[in-house]
Formats: structure tokens, sequence, C-alpha cells
């Protein structure tokens, strides 16, 4: 058997240097074989969320996101689409959910809720309530945001109806609390007792989209205190929880190949600013930067929010030079 100074004396190198180099070989085309694997999945989740045409204004200071949660059932199929159909539902969509995500240049990620049924735009041609632009589209949802109430945002992502749920349940669940037994027939909630609550997916949705809920306290059922204001900090908490819950990479791969699909963003919204959404989202929510935009609403069959001295004070520290904006 050759040793080593026979090697060495016959100008061929040593066979330990030859084997360590034969390995390194082996794990640089093992990396170089991963890397080029996720390229391609991450090209491929990427390529699975649609995109919006949107013309945003700009926020001026950093980077602000317009978040949308839609209530169109029109891309439902299978089972969710017979679990949630309902004939009294309206076509088109409209945004069950807004809020604003605002990471300025210094300082800390702040999430603003805003009540899908403020009423804005009275000093124009088109008052509408604020979650109705969406039926015409998510770039009337941008000017309406800029021109009725200020606030200019550099990018835009709409979940669809139960993007929410495939979100929850990949994260593994998330847990909530309430005074007592719960229900709302119309959301489909349902929660037999009081204290704490661990929901799976379709549950986070019904208790997200409660609007209507009765709680039981001390044998009387009752209309939780403001329940209908606190549908956004459910949702800032629901989604928060969530994207908290995606620690490891199978629960975030997973999560991104399912609610890939049901995310429309703009074009300009691309995997480094999901991700950058995603981690401040998180913080925002973590370190409780979650601001509700107060409103005075209305007891009718259609509610309605009016905006008052308190939603403007609230609106404020969003507000856009670029952006107009009047209530």
């Amino acid at each position: 058997m050759p040793t080593p100074d026979h090697d060495a004396a016959h100008g061929a190198p040593p066979a330990w240097p030859r084997r360590l180099h034969r390995s390194a070989v082996a794990a640089l085309a093992v990396l170089g074989l991963l890397v080029a694997v996720v390229a391609a999945d991450t090209a491929v989740l990427l390529h699975r969320s649609p995109t919006v045409e949107v013309t945003a204004p700009g926020s001026g200071d950093g980077t602000a996101y317009l978040l949308l949660a839609s209530d169109s059932r029109g891309r439902l199929t299978g089972e969710d689409a017979k679990r949630y159909k309902d004939d009294a539902q309206a076509d088109g969509e409209r945004a069950d959910l807004v809020m604003v995500l605002r990471s300025p240049a210094k300082g800390e990620p702040e999430l603003l809720s805003i009540p899908r049924d403020l009423f804005v735009g009275a000093g124009s041609s088109t008052p509408h309530r604020f979650g109705m632009a969406l039926q015409r589209g998510p770039q009337v949802m941008v000017d309406s945001l800029c021109d009725d109430l200020g606030i200019g945002v550099d990018h835009v992502a709409v979940l669809d109806f139960t993007g929410l749920v495939d979100l929850v349940d990949a994260a593994g669940g998330v847990t909530v609390r309430t005074e007592g037994p719960i229900f709302d027939r119309h959301a489909g909630l349902y929660l037999k007792r009081g204290g704490r609550h661990r929901l799976d997916g379709h549950e986070a949705l019904a208790w997200v989209r409660s609007r209507n809920a009765r709680v039981q306290v001390d044998g009387q059922w009752r209309r939780p205190k403001d329940f209908d204001r606190t549908r956004t900090t459910h949702a800032a908490d629901v989604i928060g929880q969530a994207t908290r819950g995606l620690r490891s990479p199978a629960r975030l791969h997973a999560a991104a190949w399912s609610v890939g699909p049901q995310t429309r963003r703009d074009e300009g919204l691309g995997l480094r600013g999901l991700a950058e959404l995603a981690l401040d989202l998180r913080y925002a929510v973590g370190h409780d930067r979650v601001r509700t935009v107060p409103v005075r609403l209305t007891r009718t069959t259609v509610p309605v929010a009016f905006p008052t001295a308190e939603t403007a004070a609230a609106l404020e520290p969003f507000r856009t030079s670029t952006c107009r904006g009047h209530l």
C-alpha cells in the first residue's frame, strides 16, 4: 500500500487532502443544489401570488402598506364555497377589514385599524362607506385612503375571504378569551364556555368577522359592549398571533404555499417586501403598537361609522403631505 511519503515522492498529493477535496466539492454541490431548489421554490411561491395593478402615492417616510381582507365569496371553491355561501351577500367585493401598517425610516412599526363602515367623502360627489370602495378595485381603495383620509401608502395586499383560515391553520391555531359562552349565528361563531379558547382557522375567521355576537354573563345573553368596534382589534390580534406562530421554516413554507394564491399584491411588492411586511406586522402587534380609529357608530340595520374629532386625531400621525384628505 502506498504511504504518504511514497505519494509525495512520486508527485501525487497525499490521500487525505484528496478525500478532503472530494468532500468539499460534494458539500458545495449539495449547497448549490439547495440554493437552486430554494430559489426555484421561492420563484414558484411568488408566482402563485397574483398581482393587481395599483399606482400608490407613496408614504414619504419609510414604507406603508394598505392591508385589506375581502368579503367576496367569488373565488371560493369546494367545501368553502358551501360553508360560506350567503344568499344575502351582494355581488362583488368589499373590504371586510382595513388596516394600514406604517414602518417609518426611523421609529417602530405601527398598525392602524380603520372601520370598514367609516363614512368618507362627505365633501365630494361620491360619499361612501370606506370598505365599499373595494367594489371598484384596489386602486379606488388607495385613492379614497389618500383623498378622503389623507394617508398615502407604498404597497397594497388583499387577502381573500378564507386566506385567514389557511394562515391560522399553518401557524397551529390562535388563542382568544371570552367572558362566557358566546355565539353569532351569521358569522358561524359558537364557543360553548367562557375563558381561554384555542381556535383553528375557521373558528378564527368567525371570531374576526363577528359583529352581532351574544355572550352569556350571569345567566343572561348580552351583546358585548363595543363588540363591532373590536372586530379590527380581533383581526390584528389573530394575524399577529399567526405570524408569530410561523417560526419554523416548515410552517412558514406551508403558510406561503397555501396563503400565497389567496393574497393579491401590487406588482412592486416582491419577496423581500412581503418578508419585511410580515416582520413589521409581527413587531407592531407583539409590542402593542395597534391603534383602532375611534368613530361614532350608528345602531341602524346597515351600520355607519361617522368621523369625530377623535377620528381625525387618530389619523393624524399617518397622514402624508402629498395626500389631501378631508373628513
